[in-house]
């Protein structure tokens, strides 16, 4: 009896570890722990179906603590914030109130429009807490964090202000988190191609290119955008990611330390692109320590 419970726990476990290996989603989102948080489902934040947010509010929490946004990837035509509950539940884990946008995606939508998705989420933000009876400091602090074309995303709000202030979003940046984006975007690569039609092209500076390693001069590019006014940031990449790779990262960590912007750069030797961000799950986080890293860093900010 006793052997045959041994070789079902086993069973049990090695099943865990094929799903968390290769139905990462699945695992973090179906066995996700939530006793920590409450959350607050499909609140509109204009017109369109996708949009929508989620909040994940902690049990309990300090409303001097920044508010985290989490931006999906999904190469911009497909990705939602139900697959993301696990990042939800990561961050308020952390004790970080945090909102995770559906935006709206190719071929509904071409650039910049996903971009300018989540900037009218982030200034609904204030009214939104207000209308819950959230507690909140103002002006809002907030932290964006992305994962792939999320990063891609949360990076352009904080190289181009205009965004923001066309949103007319009454916030403060303190911080961004980018795993795995693409940022110096290349126009012509099959995950690209069509999603960035029309996109303004520019001369890129010799000055640019020695300090970034830029090669693709266009405004979806946030290394092109980056200035000396962006919040402290952390990049994160898989050295097996063979979906963006890591030498995006890499040229972006350039560009910020040409620029004096505060930035730390890591990258986790044996991760790749799906498993960067599946290790914030609780039952993830022996693929990669990025849970204790981005913490680590939100407590710096």
């Amino acid at each position: 009896m006793l052997v045959e419970g041994l070789v079902v726990l086993a069973m049990l476990l090695l099943t865990v570890v094929f799903l968390v290996v290769f139905k990462p989603l699945w695992v973090m989102n179906h066995l996700a722990l939530g006793r920590h948080c409450q959350r607050i489902k499909d609140l509109s934040y204009a017109d369109d179906d996708r949009h929508t947010l989620d909040f994940y509010v902690p049990t309990a929490y300090s409303e001097d603590k920044p508010l985290v946004v989490f931006i999906h990837g999904g190469g911009w035509d497909e990705g939602h914030k139900d697959d993301y509950k696990f990042a939800g539940l990561a961050f308020s884990e952390m004790g970080y109130l945090t909102a995770i946008p559906n935006y709206r995606l190719y071929p509904q939508v071409q650039f910049p429009h996903f971009i300018e998705d989540v900037a009218v989420a982030i200034a609904s933000l204030p009214a939104q807490l207000t209308e819950l009876g959230l507690k909140f400091n103002r002006p809002l602090s907030v932290i964006l964090v992305g994962h792939s074309a999320g990063a891609h995303s949360a990076a352009m709000l904080v190289s181009k202000a205009e965004y923001l202030l066309q949103a007319q979003a009454q916030v403060e940046v303190k911080g961004f988190v980018g795993l795995a984006g693409p940022y110096d975007l290349p126009l012509d690569d099959e995950l690209v191609v069509g999603k960035f039609d029309g996109v303004a092209l520019r001369d890129v500076s010799e000055q640019q290119i020695d300090s970034g390693h830029v090669h693709n001069g266009h405004d979806a590019n946030p290394i092109n955008l980056a200035t000396a006014n962006m919040p402290k940031a952390l990049l994160i990449h898989g050295g097996k990611d063979i979906t963006v790779g890591p030498y995006h990262s890499e040229r972006f960590q350039r560009r910020l330390k040409h620029l004096n912007v505060p930035c730390q750069h890591l990258v986790y030797a044996g991760t790749n692109h799906r498993h960067l961000v599946g290790a914030l799950s609780f039952f993830g986080r022996f693929l990669n320590p990025v849970y204790k890293d981005i913490e680590r860093f939100l407590k710096s900010l």
